[in-house]
This record gives structure tokens, C-alpha cells and sequence, in this order.
């Protein structure tokens, strides 16, 4: 039953309607150039002769009333039938070019039968008639193929097919009431959502006014392309701009106009509104118009691959690091005393004339007498006489050379448990090393996991804001990952820094994007970055003041924006002043900027540096003082490690937030203190040195920030230097100062 619907009664269903619609779109002078272009197409896709066939001779009937074209129908039934005989016959495919010709000539006879002075009219038609068949048929083959590529000649043969559908349609009138309103009032919308533009109903109504010889059909669909171009194609919105340009026209050209024609404008606003996406997309794909996820999926592929190669890497690091943590101690005190008691007996004890009274005494080997010498000479570093048992010290005839060799030995094992010693510490950290660069690895692919989402519409709602302004625009990507929009277009090059295309784009998306970057293709073209703003942004002041009679400053200071649209401010202050304080600080600085550029946060990154700076430890340590500043939330974290307080200005007043926590460089666990609060627009962070805090401290700090009017972190940051240098001068000074506030627009 269901093959019968899809296969007999639907295409038949199809085919009726279409041939009465296009036999009814007759001329001046009876001319009808598109009677067959329903019929015969479908003939030569879906196959089923009688079904169409029928279906055709009685559209035409039912649309002429009259028997001569029912027998000129019939004729072009026979002609068309007859290559689909040989075809069986030779039991090969003919193709659709022969039943289209052999339909032709299988008219003319007619002329003979139904003399008449209108035979060039016939000829006319037939041959418009084929002709239209010629330039639809390519289009319906690639469309059951699934290899449809929507172009330009496409698009032309759309329009044609457009224009007779448009002309039968308006010519079929029941009471006044025209199907040409429905299937226009739904056409409209479905192409401004599938085609971006409005040919296809401009050449629908223009079929209209062709057989009407009114301006009025195409005027009002004129009028509501221009509605839905400014609407930017918005489906639910386009579906009923006809009818307020039926409207308009009724009032400029008062005619005769049923009201159950605004019912159906309506009714196909209605259902071109609602009709479901899925709908659609699924349209757009049988015209080769639908989204291009090859590439996006490409993307994500290759993001996915680097995960993988990113966890195996990760998970090698994590077991060398547990193979380096099996530490190799070598041998312990007794199994050590265990051995050199075995190789004393068998070279001590070989040939010496009382060893069979010390055989006797040890319980058949001499071993266990020497073994507990041995085991306090280990354990002491050297061996005396008193390390002697009783009976080796009034028996042993070789008990001086014992002791010397026993010296040697202990002497020899204190250097190798040194070394050993060493080994292992060295192990402890390159195993922790391996650890931290694991947890960094693991976040990367954290951040990598994500699947990028890509939004073909806004795509091409940005290619055609861009042409509506004159710039031209090959290719553009649209990508939201993590809350955050990324537009990439591609431009000529002279075009990339215009901020007209930065205006255009951030109107597209009614959003307020930020250049992000500039990537040349080659031939003049580029592709220009853009991401959306965060809701926040951050202005930073800094003020420095070296110690009295130093040739450097022992401070290091950053300011960096990290991905994710965030803000940092760091200090590291070095052990002491000068070139020696320097160097320590800004390696602790440059090793914190550079891994938190990754997007690793606190807990995996300061353990890691921690031990690189261990490692190099020359007898120095750095503290750091850290404020990251989150732009979308407007969360702020402290980051300590013997760092001083810092200063938070709010509206209603200012706040300390405590130091702690032991400075980088010096153990090889490291806890920071860290301190997590949420800031509001006008908020000022002030982070300072020890030398600041130590000659005002953070009340000093509180009253400079209070005091002034101003929220210029600049100027807040040298007052607070003025203020501590006028106190000491004793050690190096550092103040920097940020302020959030809200972005407008």
C-alpha cells in the first residue's frame, strides 16, 4: 500500500496539478508554451506511464474542455510512449531526449485532424513546450540524484519554471479566489530561507502579470522582497510581509479584491512559518544549498586526534613518573653487612689455623661472627676495635687486617649511600616534573575536548551584510565555543583593518566583537579574526621606584591577557635588590605568564614551576603575588606565595585580602593561598611589593586608595609609591593597580 501511495497515486496527484496550473498559462493570441512540462519530465524519472498518463489527459481536459486538445493530448501520450516500448523491447534505457522529440512529432497529426488557421499558434506551443521540457529536465535528473549544485543556470531554470507556475496559477480563479496567493505567500519566505534572495517569487508574480497585463502582482511582491531583505530573511517575520504589501498596493491601486485571498496569503504565511527546520535543511541539501559541515567536521576531527596524541603523551609522562618514584636506595645496612660478613669469612678465614674453633663457634660458618662489626662500622662510617665482638677480639689472628679492610668498606658505603642519596632526590624531582607536565597536557586536552559548534546562518547572514555594504567577502566561519562567539572572514587584503567590516559583521550578529587577528592566503587575500567582547574590561596602572643606590630592581611585574578572556597582574619579588633579585624574579615571572597564556590554572601550574625553580636553586627564592581577573564573570582570584596584602576598592569601601603561603624555590611541595572574590564595575585591585607594605603596610595602602576621589589606577599607583618612598626607601617598590568596568555596547 505504501509503495502504491509513493510510486502510483502521489506522483499522479503531482502531475495533475502541475499541468493544469501550467496549461492554463496561455497568452495573447491562445498561445500555451508549457503544457507539457510537467508531464513528460516526470515521465522520464518516475517511469510510471499509465499512471502519468492518465493523470495528464485529464488535467487537460479538465483545463481546455475541449476534445481536440484531449486528442492532441493523447497523441503526444502515444509518441511519448513509444521510445519506453523500444526501450523494452531492447531491454535498454532510452533516454529522455527521444521521448521528448518522439512527443513532438507525435502532435503534428492533429493539425491534419483539426484543420484550422491557428496551426503556427500550435506549432508554437509544442515546440516552447519542448524546449521547456529540455532545460528542465537536466535539474530533475541531478535533483533524484542527490548531486544538485544550486547555480546560476539553475537559478535561471528556476525562474522560468517559476514564471509559468506563477501565470497557470493566477489564470485558475474559483469566485475570485486564485491559488496564486497561496502558493506566493508561501514561495516567498521558503526561498528568502533557502536562497537568501527573491528571484524565484519576483519571477512567480511577474508570470502573474504577464497573463493579467496588471502591475499589481508584481509590485506587491516587489514590495515584500524589500520587507524581507531588511528583515535579513527571518522565515516567521517574511512569511507575512505579503500580506502588508497586498495591502499597500490595494490602497495604491483600489481594484477588485476578494477577501478570501487574504486568507490565503495568510494560510501561507502561516505554513511556510511553522514549517519545521528539519524541513528546510533537508530541502536546501537536494539543492546542493545546504550547510557545508564537511570542513567544520574536519576540524573537530583533527581536534579529537590531538586529544588522543595529547592523553598517550600524557599518559607515558604519568608512568615514568611512577617508575622514577620506585627509588633505587641500593643495598640496606644488613643486607650490606649480610654480604661483606660472606666475602670476610671466605678471604679472612681461607687457610687461618684457628678457623675450625671459629667455625665451631659461629655454627658452621664463620659469617655470623663478623656480621655484627660490620653491621655498627655501617652504621657509624668507620670501624674501631671496640666494634669487635668478645670472641674475635681475644681469638682473630687476622683481626688487624679485618679492621682495616672493615674501615674501608664502611667508608666506601657512606660515599655510595651519598650518591645514592642524591640519585634519588634528583628522581623525586624529574618525577615530579613528568607529573606537572602530565596535569598541563591534561588540561589542554580538557579544553581541546570541547566540540566547536559552527552556525551556517549566521554565516550567511554576515556574507550578505557585507555585500548590502559593498565588501567583498570570499568565505566567512562562525564558531561559539565556551560561551564565546569567533567570527574568521576571508577579504581583500586593502579591506582587512576597515572598520566598516568590523561594524558590518558586530551588526550581523548584533553583537560587539573585537579584532583578534590578521592571516594572509596569498593572492591579496587575507583572513581577518574577530571574537565577541566579554561584558568586562580592565585598564591597569603600575608605578616603580628602585631601592636608594641600586643598580636594578629586584621586582618583576606583568601584564598579560590570557585566552579565555581573561586579565592577569603578577609581581615576583626577588630575594634582596639588585641584578641577582632581577634575574630570580623575572624567570619566576616569565615561567607563570608563559604557562598560564595555555589556560592552566593555579593548582597545576605553580607545583610545576616550583620545582623547575628547586631544581636551580642557588640559595634564592622569589615570592609571587597574582591577580586573575575573569572578564565574562567578573571573578577575580588571588594567587599568594609570601606575598604581602593586597587592596580591593569598592563603592562602599575597601577591603585587605591576606599574604601567606612560602615562597617559590625553597621546598619542593608548594601550597599557594588563594582567594576567590566577585567585583563589580568601578572596582579597583591594587597589588604591591614587600617594600611597599613593610613601610605603609595595607592600612597605609587603605587610606591612599580612600583617600582620592579618583579611579585612575595609574594615578592610585603613583600615589601609593609617593606615600611608601616619602616613609623607606630601604628595599625596591611596586604597585599595580587595575579597575574593572562594564563595556558599553
Amino acid at each position: 500500500m505504501k509503495r502504491v501511495l509513493s510510486h502510483v497515486v502521489l506522483p499522479s496527484a503531482v502531475c495533475f496539478v502541475l499541468t493544469y496550473f501550467l496549461s492554463s498559462a496561455s497568452f495573447s493570441f491562445g498561445l500555451a508554451p508549457f503544457y507539457g512540462g510537467a508531464y513528460l519530465p516526470m515521465l522520464s524519472l518516475c517511469g510510471n506511464y499509465l499512471a502519468l498518463s492518465a493523470a495528464f489527459l485529464l488535467a487537460r481536459f479538465a483545463c481546455s474542455r475541449s476534445w481536440r486538445v484531449l486528442v492532441s493530448a493523447a497523441l503526444l501520450v502515444l509518441g511519448a510512449g513509444l521510445p519506453r516500448a523500444v526501450g523494452v523491447v531492447r531491454r535498454r534505457k532510452i533516454h529522455s531526449f527521444y521521448t521528448v522529440i518522439s512527443a513532438f512529432f507525435a502532435e503534428l497529426p492533429s493539425l491534419f485532424l483539426f484543420p484550422a488557421s491557428d496551426w503556427l499558434l500550435f506549432l508554437a506551443g509544442s515546440a516552447f513546450s519542448c524546449l521547456f521540457c529540455f532545460l528542465v529536465l537536466p535539474g530533475l535528473n541531478k535533483l533524484k540524484r542527490g548531486v544538485m549544485l544550486f547555480g546560476e543556470w539553475e537559478a535561471v531554470v528556476a525562474a522560468l519554471a517559476a514564471f509559468a507556475l506563477g501565470a497557470g496559477s493566477f489564470r485558475v480563479a474559483y469566485f475570485g479566489v486564485t491559488p496564486y496567493y497561496l502558493l506566493l505567500a508561501f514561495l516567498l519566505p521558503a526561498c528568502f530561507s533557502l536562497f537568501s534572495f527573491g528571484a524565484v517569487p519576483l519571477a512567480f508574480a511577474l508570470g502573474a502579470t504577464a497573463v493579467s497585463g496588471e502591475i499589481a502582482p508584481v509590485l506587491a511582491a516587489a514590495i515584500a522582497c524589500v520587507f524581507s531583505e531588511a528583515l535579513k530573511g527571518k522565515r516567521a517575520l517574511c512569511a507575512f510581509t505579503l500580506l502588508a504589501a497586498e495591502g499597500i498596493v490595494f490602497l495604491l491601486l483600489p481594484k477588485s479584491f476578494s477577501p478570501l485571498n487574504f486568507l490565503l496569503l495568510f494560510s501561507g504565511g502561516f505554513i511556510a512559518a511553522f514549517l519545521p527546520d528539519a524541513f528546510y535543511r533537508k530541502c536546501a541539501a537536494m539543492l546542493g544549498r545546504g550547510e557545508k559541515n564537511a570542513p567544520y567536521a574536519l576540524i573537530n576531527k583533527t581536534r579529537l586526534e590531538i586529544v588522543g596524541k595529547l592523553g598517550y603523551i600524557g599518559d607515558a609522562l604519568r608512568k615514568t613518573s611512577e617508575s622514577l618514584c620506585e627509588l633505587g636506595g641500593g643495598d640496606g645496612e644488613e643486607e650490606a653487612a649480610l654480604r661483606l660478613s660472606e666475602e670476610f669469612a671466605a678471604s679472612l678465614c681461607e687457610g687461618c689455623k684457628g678457623s675450625r674453633d671459629c667455625v665451631r663457634q659461629g655454627g658452621g660458618s664463620t659469617a655470623p661472627l663478623f656480621k655484627s662489626a660490620i653491621v655498627r662500622a655501617l652504621k657509624n662510617g668507620k670501624a674501631t676495635i671496640c666494634d669487635l665482638p668478645p670472641y674475635l677480639n681475644g681469638n682473630c689472628h687476622k683481626a688487624k687486617v679485618f679492621l682495616e679492610a672493615l674501615d674501608e668498606a664502611a667508608e666506601i658505603y657512606k660515599q655510595e649511600k651519598e650518591r645514592c642519596a642524591f640519585r634519588n632526590e634528583e628522581r623525586e624531582r624529574l618525577a615530579g616534573e613528568a607529573q606537572g607536565i602530565a596535569g598541563v597536557l591534561e588540561v589542554l586536552r580538557r579544553d581541546l575536548r570541547r566540540v566547536v559548534s559552527f552556525d551556517g546562518k549566521k554565516q550567511k547572514r554576515i556574507l550578505a551584510e557585507l555585500r548590502r555594504e559593498g565588501v567583498v567577502s570570499y568565505d566567512a566561519m562562525v564558531a561559539e565555543e565556551a560561551g564565546a562567539t569567533e567570527v574568521t572572514v576571508t577579504l581583500e587584503e586593502g579591506r582587512a583593518q576597515d572598520p566598516l567590516v568590523l561594524e558590518t559583521i558586530s551588526r550581523a550578529l548584533d553583537l560587539s566583537l573585537l579584532p583578534e587577528g590578521i592571516s594572509r592566503l596569498g593572492a591579496g587575500t587575507v583572513a581577518a579574526s574577530f571574537r565577541s567582547a566579554p561584558p568586562f574590561d580592565a585598564v591597569v596602572g603600575q608605578s616603580v621606584r628602585i631601592k636608594e643606590g641600586s643598580s636594578a630592581c629586584g621586582d618583576t611585574k606583568t601584564i598579560t591577557r590570557l585566552t579565555g578572556d581573561r586579565i592577569m597582574i603578577a609581581l615576583s619579588d626577588g630575594m634582596g635588590s639588585g641584578e641577582k633579585a632581577n634575574h630570580g624574579s623575572a624567570a619566576a615571572i616569565s615561567l607563570v605568564e608563559n604557562f598560564y597564556r595555555t589556560g592552566v590554572d593555579e593548582k597545576t601550574v605553580l607545583p610545576l614551576i616550583n620545582n623547575l625553580l628547586t631544581m636551580v636553586n642557588d640559595g634564592s627564592f622569589q615570592t609571587l603575588d597574582m591577580c586573575v581577573v575573569d572578564l565574562r564573570t567578573a571573578v577575580a582570584d588571588f594567587i599568594k606565595l609570601s606575598a604581602p596584602e593586597s587592596v580591593v576598592k569598592r563603592r562602599e569601601g575597601s577591603e585587605v585580602v591576606e599574604g601567606g603561603a612560602l615562597p617559590l624555590g625553597i621546598l619542593r611541595e608548594v601550597k599557594p593561598s588563594v582567594t576567590r572574590l566577585k567585583l563589580n564595575s568601578g572596582d579597583v585591585v591594587v597589588l604591591a611589593t614587600d617594600g611597599v607594605t613593610d613601610a605603609i603596610g595595607a592600612d597605609g595602602m587603605m587610606r591612599v586608595v580612600e583617600s582620592g576621589r579618583t579611579g585612575n589606577p595609574q594615578t592610585i599607583a603613583d600615589n601609593i609609591i609617593r606615600d611608601a618612598s616619602y616613609v623607606s626607601q630601604a628595599d625596591d617598590q611596586t604597585v599595580v593597580a587595575l579597575r574593572l568596568f562594564k563595556r558599553v555596547g
